[in-house]
């Protein structure tokens, strides 16, 4: 889907910047808090929910705590689409990137914006690594990236609302063809 800048005499105005302008990478640790996942099909959610089994190991010292509205991304996944606004506190892995907002925000626009074609493939280009499976995008890459999107908290959120009914319109067109067959 294509977005534009609207005109200036509109009453919406959209801005140009880079991600570092509007986030910053958080990197407080704890060892306190639920553990969460970050997946390309599902967001970030509870590790305890996953299918998969999640041990992290002898130690979680080093995970990084994510509160509700900051953005997580899967550094080696990016590219792929594993980035989500969180609506879960807890913490993380340390292969992970959390990119708290500077200001205030609809967290859930940015995670739509940022999953959209064009920007996968910016990640691609951009992330570093031999192959595709070592391919990563730290922080610094990430926040060199210019954007566009609407001034107004409030347009953010109308926009992303939109882009979620369509999805879930989609899933239940989806659902009625599974029954229907």
């Amino acid at each position: 889907m294509r977005f534009s800048i609207p005109s200036v005499q509109s009453k919406h105005t959209w801005e140009q910047r880079k991600l570092g302008d509007l986030f910053y990478e958080a990197t407080e640790r704890s060892s306190e808090l639920e553990i969460l996942s970050v997946s390309i099909s599902n967001g970030v959610y509870p590790a305890s929910e996953s299918e998969r089994d999640t041990n992290p190991g002898a130690s979680i010292v080093n995970y990084k705590i994510v509160c509700v509205g900051d953005i997580v991304y899967n550094s080696m996944r990016m590219w792929q689409g594993a980035v989500d606004a969180s609506s879960h506190n807890g913490i993380v892995s340390p292969a992970y990137v959390v990119a708290k907002p500077k200001s205030p925000t609809f967290p859930r626009f940015f995670s739509r914006l940022l999953k959209r074609p064009q920007m996968l493939h910016k990640f691609h280009s951009i992330s570093q690594g031999n192959s595709k499976d070592t391919l990563m995008l730290k922080f610094d890459q990430f926040a060199k990236i210019p954007v566009c999107y609407p001034a107004k908290k409030e347009e953010q959120k109308r926009i992303a609302a939109s882009f979620d009914e369509i999805d879930s319109l989609i899933t239940l067109h989806q659902r009625k063809h599974v029954f229907v067959r």
